[in-house]
């Protein structure tokens, strides 16, 4: 089975002679003659494709010669050291797959280790998607839970995700919660997904049986007004909303809702390279701030497009002085 992502960039040019330069993913089909003769200052009074909402802020930042992050800092100081945790347990399996590799729980732990001497803190993991296949239940994904804590030791920080593309049933989460509360996990991202306020009271919930571990969400919002009422109920303790399928003027707004509330910004960042550039720019200049995804299984899409890839050191990333979003292409990115 072969799995596709769309994904691109977008570049909007001045006639004062800058060009700026933003992420695309999936069918780009915003009327973009509409916006000839605009100021690219004027964003936040335009509604545009997010592609071009980025582009536009690098614009502004290189037209002022100012950093995005600095931009979006409400008393023009942001944080430049970005936190990242490794997004990662993907391509483990419950079974042999006869390659004579570690498979299960001991390649779960390998993977955990190589990313712990890459001197990252924090590994976020999916349970894998042959749940049926495997005969694997909530109290058998445990065992393993207390397998990978033991062998990293109490001072590495654990998150779980849902079940690869699929959500986890009330039941499911409610079986898991104590456990991953036990072994001191950071997070549960989304395990139920982000319906909506008819599954409130089951987080809650779920909540109440995991005291300790922070719940987060919100990868799939597409508004700052589609996110409120998760933020004031109180529901998810992080939103993961991403400049890549919101802009970084929606995302900005929606982390002044954040902030007035005590909820951390940790955007999703699953597509490559210009994505990553721009959340962390996001999570660098708003005050709720916290960390940003890297994803940890590269390729030419996600980290062949930039002259100069982000790539974290001891899992922070390290914003520098050049104006905008400091991206640029490499010579050939339209071949």
């Amino acid at each position: 089975v072969l799995n596709r992502m769309d994904a691109g960039f977008v570049e909007v040019h001045t006639d004062q002679g800058i060009r700026g330069l933003g992420p695309a993913v999936g069918r780009f089909d915003d009327d973009h003659a509409r916006l000839i003769g605009t100021n690219p200052f004027d964003i936040l009074d335009m509604d545009v494709h997010p592609g071009i909402d980025m582009a536009c802020w690098d614009i502004i930042g290189l037209a002022l010669d100012t950093p995005v992050c600095e931009l979006l800092a409400i008393d023009g100081t942001a944080n430049r050291e970005v936190p990242v945790y490794a997004s990662g347990g993907v391509m483990w399996t419950y079974y042999d797959r006869g390659d004579g590799q570690p498979f299960g729980v001991d390649e779960l732990i390998e993977e955990a280790l190589d990313y712990q001497s890459q001197g990252f803190s924090v590994f976020k993991w999916r349970p894998g998607t042959d749940w049926e296949e495997a005969g694997i239940t909530p109290r058998k994904l445990g065992e393993i839970c207390h397998k990978l804590r033991d062998a990293v030791g109490p001072d590495f920080d654990l998150g779980l995700e849902k079940k690869g593309y699929d959500s986890w049933t009330l039941d499911e989460c409610l079986e898991i919660a104590p456990i991953i509360s036990e072994l001191g996990f950071l997070f549960f991202e989304q395990p139920m997904g982000d319906v909506g306020p008819a599954q409130f009271e089951d987080y809650r919930r779920l909540k109440k049986q995991m005291p300790g571990v922070m719940l987060w969400g919100g990868e799939s919002f597409r508004s700052a007004e589609q996110a409120r009422p998760w933020i004031e109920a109180g529901i998810y303790d992080a939103i993961q909303a991403d400049c890549v399928h919101l802009g970084i003027t929606e995302n900005w707004r929606l982390a002044q809702i954040c902030a007035a509330h005590g909820t951390r910004t940790v955007p999703h960042n699953w597509h490559f390279s210009l994505g990553t550039v721009c959340n962390s720019h996001l999570v660098a200049g708003v005050a709720s701030g916290h960390m940003c995804e890297f994803f940890m299984y590269p390729n030419d899409m996600r980290y062949g497009l930039l002259q100069e890839p982000p790539r974290p050191i001891n899992g922070v990333l390290h914003l520098f002085d050049t104006p905008g979003l400091g991206a640029r292409l490499i010579d050939d990115a339209a071949h």
